[in-house]
């Protein structure tokens, strides 16, 4: 009940919708019925290492190992509260060039379970493939949000950068502000030492010709 509880709640919240395939599938103990959910975004090696990890959070130090090409086996799996009775639970991983289809064999009593050998099983190996497939776009989104992160970190050090600049300037600017205002000062004291200079050019203009008359009064001695 509990874990009904749970896929319900994160069935209703959840973003994405997985679809679970009942099938008859070669693996490695020959043909038998497993449970495929298909996956994008992430490689078999990524997928099958994120498998190993949830698999011990579901059961403490599971016993996960590889059982074939591309499958991996948990021994005596009772984890999830997915059954009183231990599992063999083997995944088998196809990677296309999109997705990778990853479907799970359940062996229980002695056989796999299936619509026709164990009906009243089935569901939980439906729930078991549902839960492990939000997993794996719990991990996408994890990865965004890094990334996301790394980037908003990025943006907010270019944004430090500008406003750094912006003090350069504004720190320039008022420099430049000091420069002209003092050059105008300067403008206006040069205005009036050139027209006191002028006003010292007249006199002593008129001080020549004076003396430049005088002088002609002399110009035959």
């Amino acid at each position: 009940l509990i874990l009904l509880a749970w896929i319900s709640m994160h069935t209703a919240f959840a973003q994405m919708s997985v679809k679970v395939e009942e099938r008859v599938h070669a693996m490695s103990l020959g043909e038998r019925t497993g449970y495929t959910i298909v996956l994008n975004g992430m490689s078999e090696k990524d997928v099958a290492k994120a498998f190993r990890s949830w698999a011990e959070d579901l059961q403490k130090k599971a016993d996960v190992d590889e059982s074939g090409k591309h499958e991996l086996r948990i021994s005596g799996f009772t984890g999830g509260h997915f059954s009183e009775q231990p599992v063999n639970v083997y995944v088998l991983f196809e990677e296309g060039k999109e997705d990778i289809r990853m479907t799970g064999f359940f062996e229980w009593n002695g056989t796999f379970i299936s619509s026709a050998t164990a009906p009243e099983k089935t569901e939980h190996c439906k729930q078991l493939m549902t839960r492990f497939a939000y997993r794996i776009e719990k991990i996408k989104i994890e990865e965004q949000l890094a990334a996301a992160g790394k980037d908003l970190e990025k943006r907010q050090s270019e944004q430090q950068s500008l406003e750094k600049k912006q003090k350069q300037l504004n720190d320039q600017i008022t420099e430049c502000e000091e420069t002209i205002s003092k050059a105008k000062s300067d403008l206006e004291v040069n205005a009036t030492d050139q027209k006191n200079k002028k006003e010292e050019i007249g006199k002593q203009e008129a001080t020549v010709k004076e003396i430049e008359k005088k002088l002609k009064e002399y110009e035959e001695w």
